[in-house]
């Protein structure tokens, strides 16, 4: 799976998208609230809160991706500032699909860019710029439009991340390799300081919480950081297995 696969970031604009904003743009409230109100719709909702922490599972690829990227020392890390990105809504079968476009500087196969050797040294400064700057005031931004606390999309980016490490730990050869993939991810969500998020408190710094799997006797499941506000949708009519409101 590549990473445009994995993290929806493409270096492809999409044909005829529903709405488009540029990440600058869409980190003004205004144009955050338009977004909402076009996606809310097509989730069967009129609650902005619903619809703002459902978008936060796409935008989740874009800090995935980022951090992927740091990890093996991939330059492309730095195609992903909001003045290079543009968020793309479409429509596929019937379904909203999120894409983040990368004007320049993205490419599956970066002959010509061989990676920085201090890059994955300065990961942990990187990824902190990344969320202070890029990320952070677009969740304000959501956070307002939405009426949605902050830190309750914040937590919703950190259960997509914690999936994704999942992913990689699962593909890795060694137990060794594995509880250093376990290490990094720790290090490189509660290291960051609260300023970073906007935040009088880092969102990303908690203790996972684990229930036993309801069909993978003696696995364990991880128990989202906050809801996903899953269960206010009609077509859902429930709650996720691992949602920390059943958990409680």
């Amino acid at each position: 799976m590549t990473l445009s696969e994995k993290f929806f970031v493409t270096s492809v604009a999409a044909e005829n998208p529903l709405l488009s904003f540029t990440l600058v743009e869409l980190s003004e409230p205004q144009n955050a609230g338009l977004l909402l109100r076009a996606y809310a719709p097509m989730l069967g909702t009129e609650d902005m809160r619903v619809a703002a922490a459902f978008f936060c599972t796409w935008y989740a690829g874009v800090c995935g991706a980022m951090h992927s990227m740091l990890a093996a020392a991939d330059r492309r890390a730095f195609a992903l500032r909001m003045s290079n990105m543009s968020v793309q809504l479409s429509r596929m079968d019937n379904m909203p699909l999120f894409s983040f476009y990368i004007h320049e500087g993205w490419s599956e196969n970066p002959i010509a860019e061989i990676p920085d050797e201090g890059l994955a040294e300065n990961a942990q400064a990187a990824l902190s710029i990344f969320y202070r700057d890029e990320v952070s005031p677009i969740i304000a931004a959501l956070s307002q439009a939405s009426a949605n606390q902050a830190a309750l999309l914040w937590k919703q980016i950190y259960n997509e991340l914690y999936g994704y490490m999942e992913e990689e730990a699962m593909e890795a050869t060694s137990e060794e390799s594995r509880a250093a993939v376990h290490d990094r991810f720790r290090r490189w969500t509660s290291d960051m300081e609260p300023e970073v998020f906007g935040l009088r408190r880092n969102p990303f710094r908690m203790t996972p919480q684990f229930m036993e799997h309801p069909t993978a006797p003696g696995q364990l499941m991880f128990v989202k950081a906050t809801c996903c506000l899953a269960y206010r949708l009609e077509a859902f009519r429930g709650y996720c297995g691992n949602c920390p409101i059943v958990q409680s």
